[in-house]
């Protein structure tokens, strides 16, 4: 980025970017490849950018990866747009294509963004890359508290997105999480990069767009974005020893045909706090889903777990996994296998 100009000192350096870098625990090691989610908007287009100085000074292969839902007219224009911006600073672009045979009209966003995240699962899995970065920022963990507050989460869903999660061989890394919204589009202006803005972001239909509009309402009674995300990180603090009691509990887990295997008397024996994390990362890692179940669908599954009643069923699904009841008394395990998979992608190197 040039020095200078009216934006320096608001933007976010590459100093600063890269000590975001060291601060997630997932990059503390500078991996081979990692890829990048560019939806063209300021956000990711500004992360695409850092994360391209970073990558070039630190010999890392990056590429940049723009999902086209085809859920408006121009999108597949606007995907190409993105990879000749991209083109023009020397980076490595791909468009997936997400085929649907039926118009979208229901949980819209929630269908867009699963899809998405399948389609660079897919793709990073396919290239050998075990890290994607996307472009979450303070404002979003703001929101995703509101909402997960409106839902009555629990106090760990309380605790907003984490830095780095497991997506089922492949982190998904929000180095811009402590980062305003403001300071990005600031970082874009001041190196004259154009960004496209998406006209879902001010549709009322969507509730982010309602918890954005009720957190703009917020700040002006001086309850800011960052007193959210200081919530969040205070709670995160405590998820971080629950999380590490979970990890030493999956570590018991073997590999099994496509899944994982546990055996059912040191889980069950578990916290039922440290089981359902657990659990929640289990599903993660075989399924690959982006974000958990829900917590009420995640206590029904644990609750069914847990339970000796097998005139109920040995298996269940969730989170794109089906989880099998094995074996009586001591020989007692819980199989976890991905669901058959649904859906294509195509893949157009740009």
């Amino acid at each position: 980025m040039p020095d200078g100009g009216p934006f320096r000192g608001f933007c976010v350096s590459s100093d600063e970017f890269a000590r975001r870098m060291v601060g997630c625990s997932g990059l503390a090691a500078h991996p081979g490849a990692i890829a990048v989610a560019v939806s063209g908007g300021a956000d990711s287009m500004a992360l695409c950018h850092l994360a391209h100085d970073w990558a070039t000074a630190h010999g890392v292969q990056l590429s940049a990866l723009t999902v086209d839902h085809g859920l408006r007219p121009g999108s597949d224009r606007e995907a190409a747009q993105v990879g000749e911006w991209l083109r023009a600073r020397g980076v490595d672009h791909h468009i997936l294509t997400w085929v649907h045979d039926a118009t979208v009209t229901s949980r819209v966003q929630e269908r867009a963004r699963d899809a998405r995240y399948a389609l660079m699962r897919s793709w990073c899995l396919d290239h050998g890359v075990d890290r994607l970065l996307v472009a979450h920022h303070i404002e979003d963990q703001a929101e995703t508290v509101l909402m997960r507050l409106k839902k009555g989460s629990g106090l760990l869903g309380l605790a907003g997105m984490a830095r780095v999660r497991d997506m089922g061989g492949v982190k998904l890394v929000r180095p811009l999480l402590g980062v305003e919204k403001a300071r990005l589009r600031a970082t874009l202006s001041d190196t004259g990069q154009a960004w496209i803005e998406d006209p879902s972001n001010e549709n009322t239909q969507f509730e982010r767009v309602r918890m954005r509009r009720l957190l703009a309402q917020l700040e002006r009674d001086g309850v800011s974005a960052g007193r959210f995300a200081q919530a969040a990180s205070s709670i995160a603090r405590v998820r971080d020893v629950l999380d590490a009691a979970a990890d030493e509990l999956i570590d018991m887990a073997k590999n099994v045909e496509a899944g994982l295997c546990i055996d059912a008397n040191p889980f069950l024996g578990a916290h039922q706090t440290v089981q359902k994390i657990a659990l929640s990362k289990l599903l993660g890692r075989v399924g690959g889903r982006a974000y958990p179940p829900a917590r009420l669908k995640l206590e029904r599954l644990s609750a069914w777990m847990a339970s000796a009643d097998h005139s109920a069923g040995d298996a269940r699904t969730l989170g794109g996994c089906v989880v099998r009841r094995t074996g009586r008394g001591d020989a007692r395990a819980f199989h976890v296998l991905p669901e058959s998979p649904r859906g294509m992608q195509k893949d157009q190197k740009n």
